[in-house]
């Protein structure tokens, strides 16, 4: 059976080295999936769970830059990649209700874009952790 060789980088490490028959990832306007014989591309990363294998044996929070598919080799440059046991639950869960708040009741110099991507980041924190239990 074709496998996908995945590599998975952040700017300060390699975060993980895999085989894997297919590989789900967020892109800017939804889920990818990327199976063995994909087409060559390059996109942009969204927020929200990368998982390897059909029975997502293997899942990773990542939050923004790209994936670069080449033959069955892809490679996932994120700006942020967090595995489900290192994200902080209180700390996200402030993040979400300290973004709604913003949301909420909009100040003269809210940052709409900004406000709202912090929502969906620790929003995709809290589910990843809630998927994996």
């Amino acid at each position: 059976m074709a496998e996908l060789e995945v590599s998975v980088l952040c700017p300060s490490k390699v975060v993980l080295r895999s085989k894997s028959s297919y590989l789900r990832v967020p892109g800017l306007l939804g889920q990818l999936v990327i199976l063995p014989g994909h087409t060559q591309m390059v996109s942009e990363l969204g927020v929200g769970i990368l998982a390897l294998d059909a029975d997502e044996k293997e899942v990773l929070f990542v939050s923004g830059g790209y994936l670069d598919i080449q033959s069955d080799k892809v490679v996932v440059l994120a700006d942020v990649v967090e595995r489900p046991q290192d994200i902080d639950v209180d700390r996200a869960k402030k993040a979400a209700e300290r973004a709604q708040l913003r949301l909420d009741k909009p100040t003269g110099d809210l940052n709409l874009g900004r406000a709202m991507g912090a929502l969906a980041r620790a929003t995709k924190r809290l589910d990843i952790v809630k998927f994996v239990r």
